[in-house]
């Protein structure tokens, strides 16, 4: 059975997530952030507890999408058990079930590597990855010079099939209708005109896309670059890749002259973020996580 916690169990809650971590006291420091919340009765209604009939087994706590227009994301924090992993398992499944989604985050910052790794067994039969997010920043006041653009040409619906096969070109395979949906919206709503294919003139094939989304439109937006990348056989070295990155740059700093762009970047792009870095992009953070997105 999962039930909801009425808000004086909150304290017992955090406890319980705490010890689960491995804290030294976790009771008193449940205490002391308790006295921090907002809202102990909106707190409570987003902790979750399944039991047996004998006493509560595992329990989550889960945040829903801030916002309407962007991917159905959910966020688990909070996760334990007692000596029963199957209860937490099931209760991941019942919330999912439960809650129409296109991307879970289990953040693994406050855990052990021993309970991460178990985390990322038990939870791996539904779709969850073990991966380290990198989130990198870039002032658009300290565009790089590049001597030969490439030229980009900016998404229409008439487009759709060209900007969907030069992504598969690119990232070597097939891409599923919901990631593709996904990445339409990943950070935010759909923004056609920040989505490009890049080219060495009008009249040649694209090498490579570039997809960007934006929450805040004006000469200080802040900008997310969602997916990029070049053709495969562009990839022996990073040259034209790093044009495309730049290209993409000075094209969003001619809107946005004191804007940013932000990346989140997961393990498997080796490369990726010693580039941006190389361009000015300051990585302000790591993140381990367990994430489930669509196939």
């Amino acid at each position: 059975m999962i039930r909801n916690l009425a808000p004086d169990e909150v304290v017992w809650f955090m406890q319980r997530a705490f010890a689960f971590a491995g804290h030294s006291d976790p009771h008193a420091l449940a205490t002391k952030l308790h006295g921090q919340l907002r809202s102990a009765m909106h707190d409570a209604e987003h902790c979750f507890v399944r039991r047996d009939a004998e006493r509560p087994r595992a329990g989550a706590y889960l945040q829903g999408p801030q916002r309407s227009d962007v991917a159905l994301t959910f966020n688990l924090f909070s996760v334990w058990h007692d000596d029963a992993p199957g209860e937490l398992v099931q209760l991941v499944t019942e919330l999912l079930e439960a809650n129409p989604h296109e991307v879970v985050r289990l953040p693994l910052h406050l855990l052990s590597d021993a309970r991460c790794a178990e985390l990322a067994d038990l939870l791996a039969p539904l779709g969850f990855v073990r991966d380290e997010l990198s989130h990198l920043r870039f002032q658009l006041t300290e565009v790089p010079p590049l001597a030969t653009h490439l030229v980009l040409e900016s998404y229409q619906p008439a487009l759709e099939r060209d900007f969907r096969s030069v992504y598969q070109r690119a990232e070597g395979g097939a891409v599923s209708d919901a990631r593709w949906a996904l990445l339409k919206r990943r950070e935010g709503p759909f923004h056609p005109d920040l989505w490009f294919l890049a080219r060495e003139t009008l009249d040649q094939e694209p090498v490579g896309y570039a997809f960007c989304g934006s929450g805040k439109r004006g000469v200080d937006a802040s900008y997310s670059l969602d997916a990029v990348g070049v053709l495969q056989r562009y990839r022996e070295d990073s040259e034209m890749l790093r044009r495309l990155l730049v290209s993409i740059l000075h094209e969003l700093s001619g809107i946005s002259p004191l804007g940013a762009v932000d990346a989140l970047l997961g393990s498997g792009d080796a490369k990726l973020p010693a580039i941006l870095g190389s361009l000015g992009f300051e990585r302000l953070e790591r993140v381990p996580l367990l994430m489930k997105t669509p196939d």
